[in-house]
């Protein structure tokens, strides 16, 4: 099965503090920071479990921002490191139900 996600997270300090946070939050996922700037123009931090990557992306610089109504809020990217498998999952609702339950991060649907 592969898992999919894409979950809005208000910030709490800084993209790195945010990631260390979210990595706690999901069972210790240790978060590392792109330094290949994997995702173009937004800044991110990456982690691993055995079937995923989770990418949290913060925001790109004001003059690299192509959203249409940039918010200040980072997104959390979640795919398959193999995705071979014919069955997709969206696993966006419980991302956010785990990370609202923890209470220390605020996490919604992305649109």
């Amino acid at each position: 099965m592969n898992r999919y996600a894409s979950v809005g997270v208000k910030p709490i300090g800084s993209l790195r503090e945010t990631a260390e946070l979210l990595g706690e939050v999901l069972s210790g996922l240790n978060f590392q920071e792109d330094t290949d700037w994997v995702y173009d123009e937004y800044p991110n931090f990456y982690a691993y479990d055995d079937t995923c990557v989770y990418a949290l992306l913060g925001c790109p610089a004001p003059e690299d921002d192509l959203r249409e109504d940039p918010d200040g809020d980072f997104e959390l990217l979640v795919s398959p490191i193999d995705d071979s498998s014919d069955e997709d999952t969206d696993v966006s609702a419980e991302l956010v139900s785990i990370i609202n339950s923890d209470g220390r991060l605020s996490a919604y649907m992305m649109d």
